[in-house]
């Protein structure tokens, strides 16, 4: 007998019929021998619409009152999911993200699981029910609910598996697994049997939505193997693992954010003055910066957006806390390749401007990393970008045929 931790999308379980099927499948695993833990989101766009009516009422509202709100989407889900499992005649219970003992960092709307205190799950599962967690939310040390980012029930479910030692842990979403692209951007992406920790680290940190970059992060550190799969079919997915680099560096997959926030800082005196002073203003709210780059008297850092909650409102911050000595634009996106030592490879990052030149693409800025190179460009040109890159690197290449 295994033990299972099943994570399930918003997508999976936005409505009633949908809720249903995910039911019958969490029973199907445990009448086939093992115990299971679900972890589920929000129904459908429920996130989203709270956060909709929190703006309608509040120009800047508190992040604590909307923790307060968004949590409750995972609490209806998991209400609903653990009723239906009951009606299929298996015993079940739902259980809150601190009930289920996920302790976080204080910050709101934005924390980090710190610990997993798994024990009032690992008493349900030997009372031999299927428990059903709520996922993106725990609790802080001053006992306040917390949420944990766009993805967080990604997070709580690799948390969970490695608190309660599971087996593995399956993440469900309605794709087969990950792709060598956004597949409704790219009609040629493929998907993938298998990608490094370090690999999905870098393409969920670039934008690819399949996975949350802190819960492959803790996947990674913790070596909880995980398997993307789809909740709509029986494809074997993608396995995420620890796997070595083989031959010279390639491309694996590309992906993009179709929104950031480009800060830049020009001229020594401002680096020398402000520098450390806008990290430290972004960083005090856990807010993901992309990439940073330094050249000479200059300092380009891009911010990814999904953990913002109003974009406006933080770019404005920005500028009247350093009185536009900072210039600050939401107006670009990016595109990345992700590959293993790619970002060493010279003719790789040329490869990717050239492409993009080629496509009429306008590249601002480049950026490579170990892993990774990243290119900045006009936020309209983002599809075109990634499916220019795609086509380079995926499809007319050698190494395409190696991937597939």
């Amino acid at each position: 007998m295994s033990l299972i931790v099943q994570k399930y999308g918003g997508s999976s379980v936005a409505d009633e019929d949908k809720i249903r099927h995910v039911a019958r499948r969490i029973v199907e695993t445990r009448r086939a021998g093992h115990d299971v833990v679900a972890v589920v989101s929000a129904m459908g766009k429920t996130t989203n619409n709270l956060l909709n009516m929190a703006r309608s009422l509040a120009q800047n509202p508190s992040r604590r009152e909307l923790d307060m709100l968004l949590a409750c989407g995972e609490r209806i889900s998991m209400s609903l999911l653990s009723m239906t499992i009951q009606e299929l005649g298996e015993e079940c219970i739902s259980l809150t993200g601190p009930q289920s003992g996920i302790r976080t960092t204080d910050n709101h709307f934005n924390a980090r699981i710190t610990d997993v205190k798994a024990g009032r799950v690992e008493r349900e599962i030997e009372r031999g029910r299927i428990v059903v967690v709520a996922g993106y939310q725990g609790m802080n040390s001053r006992g306040e609910v917390t949420t944990l980012g766009r993805g967080g029930s990604d997070t709580t479910a690799v948390a969970v598996a490695a608190g309660i030692k599971a087996d593995r842990c399956e993440i469900y979403s309605d794709v087969d697994g990950v792709y060598t692209a956004d597949p409704r951007i790219v009609d040629a992406a493929r998907p993938m049997p298998e990608v490094s920790y370090v690999e999905m680290t870098e393409l969920a940190h670039h934008g690819a939505s399949v996975l949350n970059p802190r819960a492959v992060e803790y996947a990674w550190k913790r070596q909880v193997e995980v398997r993307a799969r789809c909740t709509f079919n029986d494809a074997p997915g993608t396995v995420i693992h620890e796997r070595d680099a083989e031959g010279d560096p390639r491309v694996l997959g590309v992906a993009c954010h179709k929104e950031l926030i480009w800060v830049s800082l020009r001229g020594k005196d401002v680096l020398e003055k402000l520098g450390d002073d806008v990290l430290e203003a972004i960083g005090k709210n856990d807010i993901f910066v992309d990439s940073i780059s330094e050249n000479g008297d200059r300092r380009d850092l891009l911010i990814a957006t999904e953990d913002i909650a109003n974009l406006d409102s933080f770019a404005d911050g920005l500028r009247k806390d350093f009185d536009g000595q900072v210039a600050v634009s939401t107006e670009q996106g990016s595109v990345s390749g992700v590959g293993l030592n790619i970002g060493q490879d010279a003719d790789v990052v040329a490869q990717a401007e050239k492409a993009l030149e080629k496509a009429g693409i306008e590249v601002r800025m480049s950026v490579s990393r170990d892993h990774s190179i990243t290119c900045l460009v006009d936020a309209p040109q983002v599809g075109d970008a990634l499916r220019a890159l795609h086509s380079c690197f995926l499809e007319d290449s050698k190494q395409s045929r190696e991937v597939a």
